[in-house]
């Protein structure tokens, strides 16, 4: 976990204490000690959780360490869907609205489906978002790239927040 997410999460934690509006909708928890349960969970986002137990930001919601292991039905294979899924080669840390967010195994890149209309596993276009999930937080969750993901972001406290911190 590089010195600059810690930093950045922990600049936004601060900021979203300052508007009642931000501390309704958005949060990001100070973190909670991984349990034995969590080598299952990929070293990424082992390292996300030393510094918050998930993150409520907007459209995007990061699972804290109690309720991870439980949201692993998304990598189940679905019948229909365009993609392979399977826990052995995916891990669901989060969603974008219902969404979710997949970090894969191997190579730590950050993957979703797109909103394409459809329930997710049937869309079509399931693209990497971010080469690994620090990359991700630091440009599509707390960072230009956020309006990328939801078609409504502009709008948003959470993309105040992101404003006010310099960084959307």
């Amino acid at each position: 976990m590089s010195a600059e997410l810690e930093g950045v999460i922990g600049d936004l934690r601060l900021l979203i204490t300052q508007e009642s509006e931000w501390s309704m909708m958005n949060s990001i928890p100070s973190p909670k000690q991984p349990t034995e349960h969590s080598t299952s969970i990929p070293q990424s986002y082992r390292d996300f959780l030393r510094v918050a137990d998930g993150a409520s930001c907007g459209d995007v919601t990061l699972f804290p360490i109690d309720l991870v292991e439980e949201m692993q039905f998304y990598c189940d294979p679905v019948e229909g869907s365009c993609v392979e899924l399977g826990r052995e080669t995916w891990f669901c840390c989060g969603v974008v609205n219902d969404e979710p967010l997949f970090i894969h195994r191997e190579t730590g890149a950050v993957w979703r489906f797109g909103d394409t209309g459809v329930q997710w596993w049937m869309s079509q276009v399931f693209e990497e978002v971010a080469p690994d999930f620090e990359g991700f937080f630091l440009e599509h969750v707390a960072g230009p790239g956020y309006v990328s993901l939801t078609s409504e972001a502009r709008e948003q406290q959470w993309f105040q927040v992101l404003r006010r911190a310099g960084r959307a």
